[in-house]
């Protein structure tokens, strides 16, 4: 079965990559920088390991996107 994360922990999840303390503006920058090559987030629940892919895609650390993927959501990742 496929865990899938929220749009609300998605914007928690942007919001530590960027570092930041705005949840909206961090998805309003990672949407308007990275949506048109590797999709929008936020709008709606998404397949744990397809979020993932997207971060990858967009080019933030893998370790660092795993890290906040379990700290919110307490899932793991297990794609290499």
């Amino acid at each position: 079965m496929s865990k899938y994360i929220t749009p609300k922990q998605q914007m928690l999840i942007i919001e530590k990559l960027y570092r930041s303390t705005d949840s909206i503006t961090s998805m309003q920058k990672f949407n308007k920088t990275h949506g048109a090559k590797v999709g929008k987030l936020g709008v709606k629940s998404l397949p744990l390991n397809d979020f993932y892919r997207m971060l990858k895609a967009a080019r933030f650390l893998r370790w660092r996107i795993k890290k906040m993927i379990k700290e919110i959501t307490n899932e793991t990742i297990s794609i290499y």
